[in-house]
């Protein structure tokens, strides 16, 4: 195993632009799962934001300027060996809702901050916040980048989740299929990793054949979230988050499985029917 120096905390990727518009919006929303009965999504009559939608610049390329050929966020850019490499939880904190007709922002991307797992690799930490036209925050990324070869001397160790399930049967459960094709239809917003659409690259990683992007499964369960706890009215959200566990892949049945634990605060996995695994755990939503 390697040292990862914390002198890396600090590195960034310099300031970029995300454009989008309202097009933009639909077709994030189609590639999370959104229904003829969620027009809400899908209508630019009266279009409203998933708040997932700010998820899209930290692994993405269109959009983005300068531009990204490859979906490439500062932690990649440390040139560390990315064999067992695995975005292991993702954060996503609303300061203010997301324009749903489209807009400009600014946004950076920096290492934040860096754990070792106890001889069970390290962990980066990175935070992408995005900035409006008037310089206010419209949303915060945190992900967590788990290295397999590397160890952080001098770091604290990884901190366990907050979340912790009632010892009870969920509030509120609903299925959802992944279409066979979804894998395809998210990446036109952005993450067009190769391990999620070619087989070969899918098989050298060690999977059967591509896989769900993660940051479009942490979409569905917001989706299917808000729809229980809030709905139609998206624009209460204020953070979500989970662990993204086991792989999920197209053409799977999964299952929502949410507690509802204080007035404003719910907890939530999702889990893959087929394999009775989670594809995220220790999720948790917050709304105002």
């Amino acid at each position: 195993m390697h040292p990862i120096s914390r002198e890396v905390i600090g590195t960034t990727i310099g300031e970029h632009t995300f454009e989008y518009t309202w097009r933009d919006m639909v077709l994030y929303a189609l590639g999370v799962g959104a229904k003829e009965n969620e027009m809400e999504y899908l209508y630019e009559k009266s279009l409203k934001a998933i708040p997932t939608f700010g998820a899209v610049p930290y692994w993405g390329t269109f959009g983005i300027t300068p531009y990204r050929a490859i979906p490439r966020n500062v932690v990649i850019s440390l040139n560390l060996n990315l064999e067992g490499s695995l975005h292991m939880s993702h954060e996503l904190i609303l300061h203010k809702p997301i324009p749903p007709m489209g807009a400009t922002f600014t946004f950076d991307d920096v290492v934040a901050d860096i754990f070792d797992r106890g001889g069970k690799g390290a962990v980066i930490r990175s935070e992408l916040t995005a900035y409006d036209t008037d310089g206010e925050k419209v949303f915060t990324n945190i992900g967590d980048t788990y290295f397999r070869d590397y160890f952080a001397p001098d770091s604290e160790i990884y901190p366990r989740s907050e979340v912790v399930f009632p010892n009870r049967a969920p509030d509120f459960m609903e299925r959802d299929l992944i279409p066979s094709t979804q894998n395809l239809l998210y990446r036109l917003s952005g993450d067009t990793n190769l391990l999620h659409v070619d087989s070969e690259t899918a098989a050298q990683a060690g999977f059967p054949k591509p896989n769900m992007q993660g940051l479009c499964t942490l979409g569905y369960a917001c989706r299917m979230s808000i729809n229980f706890l809030f709905p139609k009215e998206p624009e209460r959200m204020k953070r979500i988050g989970a662990q993204m566990r086991n792989p999920l892949f197209p053409g799977t049945e999964m299952e929502l499985q949410l507690w509802k634990i204080a007035e404003y605060r719910a907890y939530f996995r999702l889990v893959d029917l087929s394999t009775g695994k989670p594809a995220l755990e220790k999720g948790f939503i917050e709304w105002r």
